[in-house]
């Protein structure tokens, strides 16, 4: 099946030859490998990674830090390959994504800047969502690129897309979308034999396999630039269930005849697979970042799976997660390829509100006693599963890792890692922290700007987490609020939901007490800190 991929590639690369996008981009990369010679940037390499490694990144969706086991003693989950490929790497205990929701981690880790720096302030891309990365951006994929690098996403995208509306004139919200987020879009709205603009083979991904957001339309599969079915029909929102809560179907739209939720995880690693054992027959070095659309709702995990965990349904969804992470490990195993492979496994944001469910009623804490979930800019919220082995390059010592590393620092560790410059201006944010990966640096960023999901921010500096704003990261709805109970049963003493807030993370990791009030030099410092940076 996958000697299509090749294929594929070709046609591809046929239609972008006469693009005028793709030849702008080209220009854009060659400016940037000439800027890479000028560039002050300072890198490190290992002495012993002569040959370029591989690079895997498994990015799983709504992971909670305390749903793999290795960080969590009391889980009700078993996660057997992510705890073994920590014991055999290591595994970030103060590891972050660089924002609370999918949309703004996948911008950041991609360019290496800080998404709160553009119109993803707030919120994540709703059904029919524009592209948000700016076509002069060198993400880290073209950056792959240009080093010779081959590229490949499998998975959820959910960075926007230019949709192939009839007469090219996208519709006014109000025709499309109800309350700005449950579509209603029609198949008759779209021309289908049109390209995908803006997608990830625009954004330095020479291969794109997925159906973008499983749980927002189209409901049908993407390959490079193209729907790959011969036709779609309008799927209603009734017809595609979630485990989870009816709010995960982000309304009805077109999509394949008969699309099955269920069927989403088991295909996406089958293609990754098949990556794997087609680029093995290659010398070239390859990045194929694996964008896994579980345990994000829909919740549907498959027959096999029912009752493998202590944790309900959601469980045994992340129980699927980790064996999808698994079959991956043993592709790269099997194709001789795990030695000089870089295999990352994390999280884009922390769990969803369903955790303070799965906690009452199995004892399965999501977030092993942080404080805070998705959206939010307390600990829970960011602080991610992040376990990394690359046994070629040193990361092979089986033990954890306490330096503070965000996701978006990705680009800046794999250019030290190749020995190969940035161009000037790229990835502002990101820092290098490669030496705090190999165990030399126990430090990593001296500081972070977490970014909760409503636009607040607070900054990490150290033990202390300023929080501007709070730590609840959404509307002070009911549905989504921190329950009474869950604030007893953490020991929460002093709120700090809405106000700003300072934690000592070394005596307080639960955040349970909000002490603005005893180190006030301390919050003004960090808070007249973060509105600089935010100037930057």
């Amino acid at each position: 099946m996958y000697n299509q991929i090749g294929d594929s590639r070709k046609r591809a690369a046929d239609r972008c030859r006469g693009s005028g996008i793709i030849l702008r981009r080209i220009f854009i990369r060659a400016v940037s490998l000439f800027l890479g010679i000028f560039a002050a940037v300072t890198v490190t390499a290992p002495a012993h990674a002569s040959q370029r490694p591989n690079i895997v990144l498994i990015y799983a969706d709504d992971l909670g830090y305390g749903d793999v086991s290795i960080y969590n003693p009391q889980s009700r989950i078993p996660t057997p390959h992510i705890d073994a490929l920590a014991r055999g790497g290591t595994w970030l205990r103060d590891g972050h994504s660089a924002s609370t929701v999918c949309t703004p981690s996948r911008y950041a880790l991609l360019t290496g800047q800080y998404a709160w720096r553009t119109e993803l302030r707030s919120g994540v891309l709703m059904p029919w969502g524009q592209p948000v990365i700016a076509p002069d951006l060198v993400t880290l994929p073209e950056y792959l690129q240009s080093a010779g690098y081959d590229t490949a996403l499998i998975g959820k995208w959910h960075l926007g897309f230019e949709w192939p509306w009839k007469d090219s004139t996208r519709p006014p919200d109000a025709e499309i979308l109800q309350q700005g987020w449950i579509s209603v879009a029609r198949n008759e709205q779209f021309d289908w034999s049109r390209h995908l603009g803006g997608g990830p083979t625009d954004h330095g991904f020479a291969y794109y396999f997925g159906d973008d957001i499983p749980n927002m339309p189209p409901y049908a599969w993407i390959e490079n630039d193209r729907i790959v079915a011969d036709r779609l029909v309008d799927i209603p929102r009734s017809a595609l269930i979630s485990v989870g809560f009816t709010a995960g179907i982000h309304g009805s739209g077109p999509g394949e005849p008969g699309w099955q939720l269920d069927q989403v995880m088991p295909q996406l690693v089958t293609r990754s697979v098949d990556y794997i054992a087609d680029s093995a027959r290659k010398q070239t070095p390859f990045f194929l970042m694996v964008s896994l659309t579980a345990p994000h709702t829909p919740v549907v995990p498959l027959p096999e799976f029912d009752g493998k965990s202590g944790a309900g349904t959601y469980g045994d969804f992340v129980v699927q997660t980790d064996a999808a992470v698994g079959s991956v490990l043993d592709a790269l195993d099997k194709a001789g390829l795990r030695e000089n492979t870089m295999v990352i496994v994390t999280s884009d944001n922390g769990p969803e509100f369903t955790t303070y469910r799965q906690w009452r009623r199995f004892g399965h804490d999501s977030v092993a006693g942080l404080r805070g979930i998705k959206s939010d800019t307390w600990e829970g919220g960011h602080r991610v599963p992040f376990v990394v082995s690359w046994p070629n390059g040193g990361v092979d010592h089986g033990r954890p890792n306490d330096a503070l590393i965000a996701q978006l620092d990705l680009y800046a560790m794999i250019s030290a890692l190749l020995n190969r410059p940035l161009s000037k201006g790229a990835a502002p944010d990101s820092v290098n922290v490669l030496e705090a990966l190999l165990g030399r640096d126990f430090r990593g960023r001296e500081e972070l700007v977490y970014h909760g999901s409503r636009g607040n921010l607070g900054l990490r500096e150290g033990r202390w987490a300023f929080l501007r704003g709070g730590g609840f990261g959404r509307l002070p709805l009911p549905l989504w609020s921190e329950p009474k109970w869950v604030r007893i049963a953490r020991g929460v003493r002093v709120d700090g939901a809405t106000e700003d807030a300072l934690y000592d993370l070394v005596t307080d990791p639960a955040q349970r007490e909000n002490v603005i009030a005893k180190f006030p030099d301390v919050a003004e410092r960090l808070k007249v800190r973060l509105a600089e940076i935010e100037g930057l």
